[in-house]
């Protein structure tokens, strides 16, 4: 078994788009040519060439595509594959995993020839190229969660422990024993996001939790969540899955 499930070669027309959608698998992404646009867990990125991506299950994203349009390696991840990144590149969660790494478009590209073999060996080629890329994209995620400071990860335990609760940037920065503007920008830098967005995140992840295995009403789940009412929890979940509550719940039905 390589670990590797439906690896593919996608290509996309220039200046074309997808409308917003989801898969109900985990997808990784990786960019081997052209350059698009996506919006995905309430942020819009722009890939590029070198760039590793994956998209959860169920997550709704939508794809806008530049001048060249795009090419990109496709593939799904095992189960103890998945628990190995998860468990040492500790997020799979939407973010971009790499950024403009050149020794994965190396990888990527010498994939891409693999598969245009169309040989018996082909795929097998591929698949162990495929996973010499993961191992590559987790080692770079690993040793970014251990250039965490400590500081920041008492931040971040803390936001976990309790993301429900309200907190001002002023009381983590006095966790962390940092400046608020320090503390925001260092957020931002290791973690690609606001500490607003990875809060929001957190509530509407448990959100979506109970939306799917319990059957309380949508202002008991928001107030539980840490929303002020059904209109705000309607609103953060939309930024995030594109999609309201309630039909969220219903497609997991």
């Amino acid at each position: 078994m390589s670990g590797i499930i439906d690896l593919h070669v996608s290509r996309y027309a220039a200046h074309g788009s997808m409308a917003a959608h989801a898969h109900d698998e985990a997808w990784f992404c990786l960019v081997v040519a052209g350059r698009y646009e996506e919006r995905l867990l309430g942020e819009t990125n722009e890939h590029d060439p070198g760039d590793l991506l994956f998209c959860p299950a169920h997550t709704t994203h939508a794809q806008r595509f530049g001048n060249e349009g795009a090419r990109k390696v496709i593939f799904a991840v095992d189960a103890e594959t998945t628990g190995l990144l998860a468990e040492h590149a500790a997020r799979l969660d939407g973010r971009p995993l790499l950024r403009r790494s050149s020794d994965l478009l190396r990888l990527g590209r010498r994939i891409v020839e693999q598969l245009a073999f169309g040989d018996p060996f082909a795929t097998l080629g591929a698949e162990g190229l495929t996973m010499e890329a993961l191992a590559l994209a987790g080692r770079g995620l690993d040793q970014r969660s251990r250039h965490e400071p400590d500081w920041l990860r008492r931040v971040r335990e803390y936001l976990h422990d309790d993301p429900a609760s309200e907190v001002t940037l002023e009381q983590l920065a006095a966790i962390a024993s940092r400046h608020p503007v320090h503390l925001a920008r260092t957020f931002r830098t290791v973690h690609e996001c606001t500490i607003g967005d990875y809060v929001r995140r957190l509530r509407v992840d448990r959100a979506a939790s109970l939306l799917r295995t319990t059957r309380r009403t949508l202002l008991d789940i928001a107030l539980e969540c840490g929303f002020a009412g059904a209109s705000q929890f309607s609103r953060s979940f939309r930024a995030v899955h594109a999609i309201t509550p309630t039909a969220w719940r219903q497609a997991q039905r």
